[in-house]
């Protein structure tokens, strides 16, 4: 039977779409996703070509009653960043929360940040915590701290795993540093939460194959990633590849990064953007396919291969368990027999994985896999500065054919700790007080020393002339009543009726006049005083923390 034209061109059309909309659906679709543009109302165009509603009036943020002072705010029109949800903020001198009904489960929480100067709050600075009910996510926080060194980041995206109870609500609680002058403030552009799969990264006991469950470097044989935990992702590496954005995600909108910044040692890239990636080991909503199209492998020399490793320097805050993630996909078609390719794996210097083998995990080329480990950053002592860089090494074994190591992928998460802490160095840090309130505090001093200086030096004139003048009553009174200072009478005696005084004793008294009045005379010749005129200028009323704001400028003058 013939095909006629018309129906050969709907059956080709409707297989292309049938293409075109299975590449275009993500493989998981969140139950909760939730995209919210902070500090403004309707719905903006994010940089990802995804919709941001507004905050303003939202079921989120709670009312008035409770959120007494948070505003919204846009940073200047210059600015680097001009699409949601950087265009705006919430920003306040106050705590404030955002009230999220979600469903049961685990969560993806990205908080997102653009430090810039907002309007109303130039002269102040953000330090703050962020809490997620009993977790603290963040604490003494300052995303423009975070990001003073970068040259070429003006945004910043902090992303959590938190796991919601039955007939419970994500609160998240922004909490400025309180000082008495309250120049901190909290803001947050934007947040996002998505909802996961219960064992994307959680791995409960009991509720998971115990292959699943990540090895614990260096202690106990396994380590159980529990629903009572918060994780933080620190890396997210694309190894050997670009850039994967968050719309090339597999519908968790997880971004991706490349590799090459924390790579330390040499090797090759093996790149295959033809493999299609056959998932039989894990589920193909588990990271993209783009990740396994790229590789990094140790090359074809196996003597130096046997001598060096695969390296990768991973920064991270000590004191806390971290939840390593090796994503591995056999992309050489050549290899495909089980010890064809075995290698060690040492996490932060500790034998995690003694005979890798992709192909003993997965059967055959082509397929992916990942495997976990737990390690703990132990602090090094009480002088230890908590920055601490975890080392992933891939070493080949002698007993493989082609001496070799293989990875595709690396994911890094912090876990909290018992008590919900999964705040780094930072939270031990003490804000310096804004610039602006330095100088103003310094030029405080500058005046109020001046005007004390001035003080003491007029009491010191002031005594002087009283004591000379008391000592004149005092001569006056013995001479005669028409005694006069001889400064008055430029050196000449004068003898009147009644007294008349004796030369020796009048050239005595000249003496002492002249010991007593010098200084006297050279205060009246010209007196230096020093006056401080301070100013209180009250120029406007900060309407966007529903309070008056008063600027002190201190003007310091020097008269003669």
């Amino acid at each position: 039977m013939r095909l006629t034209p018309i129906v050969f061109v709907f059956c080709l059309f409707f297989l292309l779409y049938q293409i075109t909309e299975t590449s275009l659906t993500p493989r998981y679709i969140a139950v909760d996703h939730i995209t919210l543009n902070c500090g403004t109302s309707g719905n903006s165009k994010g940089l990802d070509g995804r919709d941001w509603s507004g905050d303003i009036n939202s079921k989120f943020f709670l009312p008035k009653e409770h959120n007494l002072k948070p505003k919204s705010s846009k940073p200047p029109k210059e600015g680097f960043v001009q699409r949601a949800p950087y265009t705006t903020a919430r920003i306040s001198y106050s705590q404030f929360t955002y009230v999220y009904p979600v469903t049961l489960g685990p969560k993806f929480v990205r908080l997102f940040f653009h430090p810039a100067s907002y309007s109303g709050f130039e002269g102040s600075k953000d330090f703050f915590t962020v809490k997620a009910g009993s977790f603290i996510l963040l604490r003494n926080f300052s995303a423009s701290i975070n990001l003073a060194d970068s040259l070429h980041e003006h945004t910043l995206v902090k992303e959590f795993c938190i796991n919601v109870e039955e007939n419970q609500k994500l609160n998240l609680t922004f909490i400025p540093f309180s000082t008495t002058s309250s120049n901190f403030y909290a803001f947050i552009n934007g947040i996002e939460i998505i909802s996961m799969p219960e064992h994307l990264y959680y791995s409960p006991k009991g509720q998971i194959q115990s292959e699943k469950v990540p090895v614990y470097v260096g202690q106990s044989p396994q380590f159980y990633i529990n629903y009572s935990m918060a994780l933080n992702m620190v890396f997210r590496l694309n190894v050997g590849g670009g850039l994967i954005s968050p719309m090339e995600d597999t519908g968790f909108f997880r971004e991706w990064s490349p590799d090459s910044d924390y790579f330390l040692g040499g090797g090759v890239i093996p790149h295959n953007p033809s493999l299609i990636p056959k998932y039989s080991e894990i589920r193909n909503y588990t990271a993209p396919d783009d990740l396994y199209w790229s590789a990094r492998s140790m090359g074809p020399n196996p003597a130096k291969n046997l001598q060096s490793n695969l390296t990768w320097g991973i920064p991270v805050d000590s004191g806390f368990n971290y939840l390593v993630r090796l994503h591995f996909c056999e992309i050489d078609s050549n290899i495909n027999v089980v010890g064809e390719r075995r290698f060690i794996i040492y996490i932060d210097y500790q034998l995690a994985e003694e005979n890798a083998d992709v192909i003993l995990w997965t059967y055959n080329s082509g397929k992916p896999f990942y495997k976990d480990y737990v390690v703990m950053i132990r602090k090094k002592g009480v002088e230890d500065n908590d920055n601490h860089i975890l080392s992933i090494d891939l070493h080949p074994r002698s007993d493989g054919t082609f001496n070799d190591a293989i990875l595709n992928g690396v994911e890094v998460f912090k876990l909290s700790k018992p008590d919900g802490n999964l705040a780094g160095p930072s939270s031990e840090m003490v804000p310096s007080l804004p610039a602006a309130s330095t100088a103003k505090e310094s030029k405080t001093k500058k005046t109020t020393l001046i005007s004390i200086g001035s003080g003491v030096s007029f009491l010191v004139v002031l005594t002087s002339m009283c004591c000379v003048l008391l000592l004149e009553l005092r001569k006056a009174k013995r001479y005669g009543s028409n005694y006069c200072p001889l400064s008055k009478y430029k050196g000449k005696s004068t003898r009147t009726k009644g007294s008349e005084m004796p030369e020796d004793i009048l050239s005595l008294h000249a003496a002492a006049i002249e010991v007593y009045c010098g200084p006297l005379l050279e205060l009246d010749s010209g007196i230096g005083l020093t006056t401080t005129n301070s100013r209180l200028i009250n120029p406007d009323s900060d309407i966007v923390t529903g309070t008056s704001r008063d600027i002190f400028t201190g003007n310091s003058n020097t008269k003669t």
